[in-house]
């Protein structure tokens, strides 16, 4: 089976970064059991710009994820700060330096 990258961006609300920022710790922490995620990860950039990397073992793992008590709970406080619905692709890696494909 191929792994599956999900890579995206959204913007949080003016004056709420730096709460969105706990808000995305908070959900890295509540991946980190889920079987088959392999990177998790959110990045910020200018203003209220973030990203997203994500790489999943395969489709199952991509298709169960965010179902864990905690991250529901997590995703839970993301809602209300994000300015509009994220921006995101669900592709398959090809080629990578650092990532064991």
């Amino acid at each position: 089976m191929s792994k599956v990258t999900v890579m995206g961006t959204f913007r949080c609300k003016d004056g709420k970064a730096e709460e969105m920022e706990a808000v995305l710790a908070a959900m890295v922490e509540a991946a980190t059991g889920e079987p088959g995620v392999e990177i998790y990860s959110y990045h910020r950039g200018e203003e209220n710009t973030f990203w997203f990397f994500a790489l999943m073992a395969d489709g199952e793992s991509m298709q169960n994820h965010g179902q864990s008590e905690a991250m529901r709970a997590a995703m839970s406080a993301f809602g209300p700060l994000v300015e509009g619905p994220p921006q995101m692709t669900v592709t398959t890696p090809v080629a990578a330096l650092g990532l064991d494909l």
